[in-house]
């Protein structure tokens, strides 16, 4: 469990693994720091930090909108009317799905400007991840164990409270980006082979047996 929790490096289905045009301007770990104003307001009104980052990621351009930009449960999502209204749909989606708003997002941006993995923001999605598991299996223990009631409402409190730091830090990191460079064009020339400017960034596949690999906050 210590090398899954500490092992920064993406998992071997990750289609972001050979991105190596660029990196992060900050990572999640300093991105509060670097970004304390955005950090705040991710913190206190996630939802509507994550439906602005959204349509700054697009460029104020809705047409280019689909929920959760397609990259979790795309079978699904890819059902959803959004074309009719596409500005009423995103604030659903920021409000109704948080955390896949805020990680489809983050992607977005990453896979259109060829941003590679910080391995330490691998190693704190996952430590977010473990929690909400571990969360999950306290409260069902609970059910059977008076015993354990104590342990899941205190192992809950933990667990929100690095859901809401991870999910701040990762929007400040983000809107970090997009203010630095509001456009893929806004960046330097790079080395070797990139997907073409303004193509829809690849959504995530299931990998054999079925299990989707997008990095889920909550």
């Amino acid at each position: 469990m210590g090398n899954v929790l500490c092992d920064g490096t993406p998992h071997q289905d990750d289609p972001r693994i050979h991105l190596q045009a660029r990196q992060w301007e900050t990572s999640m770990m300093h991105a509060g720091c670097e970004n304390v104003s955005g950090c705040c307001l991710a913190m206190f009104c996630a939802p509507c930090m994550s439906f602005h980052l959204r349509k700054l990621a697009l460029n104020n351009d809705m047409t280019k909108y689909s929920c959760c930009q397609g990259y979790i449960c795309p079978n699904c999502v890819s059902c959803v009317p959004v074309n009719d209204c596409p500005t009423f749909c995103l604030c659903i989606e920021a409000f109704c799905c948080e955390n896949c708003a805020i990680s489809a997002t983050r992607i977005y941006v990453q896979d259109e400007r060829q941003i590679q993995t910080d391995p330490c923001d691998n190693r704190i999605i996952r430590f977010n991840n473990f929690m909400q598991i571990l969360k999950c299996i306290c409260h069902i223990g609970a059910i059977f164990f008076k015993e354990l009631r104590q342990v899941a409402h205190i192992v809950d409190m933990i667990a929100d409270l690095v859901y809401c730091l991870t999910q701040a830090c990762m929007q400040a990191q983000t809107h970090h980006e997009l203010t630095l460079h509001p456009t893929a064009n806004d960046y330097g020339p790079i080395a070797g082979p990139r997907q073409h400017i303004g193509q829809q960034p690849p959504a995530y596949s299931a990998a054999p047996g079925g299990t989707d690999r997008q990095p889920l906050l909550k």
